[in-house]
This record gives structure tokens, C-alpha cells and sequence, in this order.
């Protein structure tokens, strides 16, 4: 990690700039960034299928539990009068 520095001075205002040599960017810095940001992505993926499962499988157990919120009838109903008498054929 030498990095060099060279100081120029000016004459007239006796003011000195410093400028640094860089180096170019590291391959490897790129590589170890990429590298994680695709684990993190992964397993933020990973998480949301696990959570959308759990979910579908919560709804699923209430659902079983609460039973069908809508009785169908499995006769339609009598329009006939109180006294009636009815059969059943």
C-alpha cells in the first residue's frame, strides 16, 4: 500500500498542492463486493419463499380450522304454508 505523494510549490504565493498517485481499483475488492452482494441477495430471497410459505401454509391451517365460511344449503328452501304436510320422494 505505498501510495506516493508528490508536493509542488509555487513560488510566488509559496502555497504547496499535494496530488497522489492512485493506484487502479483492486479486482479483488470487486470481487469480494460482488461476491457478497449476491449472498445477501440470495439469502434475502431464500427468506421471502420461506416466509410466503409460511404464510400459505398458516392460511391454509385457519381456514381448515374456522371451516367453510359459507354453508350451502343442501335443500333449497319450502315455500309452503305452516300447515302444509310435505314428502320427501
Amino acid at each position: 500500500m505505498n501510495s506516493r505523494i508528490f508536493e509542488t510549490t509555487d513560488s510566488r504565493g509559496g502555497s504547496s498542492a499535494a496530488m497522489s498517485a492512485r493506484r487502479p481499483f483492486p479486482l479483488r475488492t470487486l470481487m469480494v463486493c460482488f461476491t457478497l452482494w449476491l449472498i445477501t441477495t440470495e439469502i434475502l430471497i431464500f427468506d421471502q419463499v420461506k416466509f410466503d410459505t409460511k404464510t400459505q401454509l398458516l392460511e391454509e391451517a385457519a381456514h381448515a380450522l374456522r371451516g367453510p365460511r359459507i354453508l350451502i344449503p343442501t335443500e333449497p328452501p319450502s315455500n309452503v304454508p305452516g300447515g302444509a304436510k310435505m314428502e320427501r320422494l
